[in-house]
């Protein structure tokens, strides 16, 4: 997934004519965005736990509002976003004697995130920039235990998101990213010795028009 976005940086960088024209990149912009979501959360099971898809990758696609203010160079301003998120039913095995088995599953369905970024211009159209800010997710886990009984927990967690992107000024008004953002939250308790730990990486690609 790094792999990809420093190809779609590179290739952006030879996209940008040598000649451009001054672009302004102070102000609002949204615009919308589609790619792929990688899920590697903590799982603390003991250890007889095997058999886990929580390593999973996933679509990802959302919206984002943001401003931005140009100083020489530099670029800086916040961004908001919301992308839902196709990390459903990963699952857990937890094989104890008699062949049944403990399963535990954990759902992702959207992160919402609001960050601040800034950044450098490579040229007058291609801005290099970092991000990083506080994230929302929500969290759907259960535990379903051989010899009966279910246990869900839902919660809605804060944490944190950081990440590095470009951005390409095509045409007036409008523009191209591509953006890898990581998202740490703290850990969820299913049932007693259980929990999930959420961290995923989102790699976007997205469409602005700049106001």
């Amino acid at each position: 997934m790094i792999k990809v976005f420093y190809a779609s940086v590179a290739l952006a960088a030879l996209v940008a004519p040598a000649n451009a024209q001054d672009v302004n990149w102070t102000g609002y912009y949204a615009g919308a965005e589609i790619g792929a979501g990688f899920s590697h959360p903590g799982f603390d099971g003991g250890s007889t736990v095997s058999g886990s898809d929580f390593n999973e990758s996933a679509f990802v696609g959302g919206v984002f509002v943001g401003h931005d203010w140009q100083s020489g160079q530099f670029v800086y301003g916040g961004v908001a976003s919301f992308d839902f998120l196709g990390f459903h039913d990963q699952t857990a095995i937890d094989p104890i004697f008699g062949g049944k088995t403990n399963s535990y599953t954990y759902d992702l369905d959207w992160v919402a995130s609001a960050r601040a970024r800034a950044g450098f211009l490579a040229s007058d159209q291609l801005l290099l920039y970092g991000t990083a800010g506080v994230a929302v997710t929500r969290v759907e886990t259960s535990a379903d235990f051989a010899f009966g009984g279910t246990e869900t927990v839902n919660k809605t967690l804060v944490g944190g998101a950081f990440g590095a992107g470009a951005e390409y000024v095509f045409a007036p008004n409008w523009s191209f990213k591509t953006e890898y953002v990581e998202y740490l939250f703290d850990k969820v308790e299913v049932s007693n010795s259980i929990d999930f730990k959420p961290r995923f990486g989102t790699l976007n690609f997205g469409i602005s028009y700049r106001f």
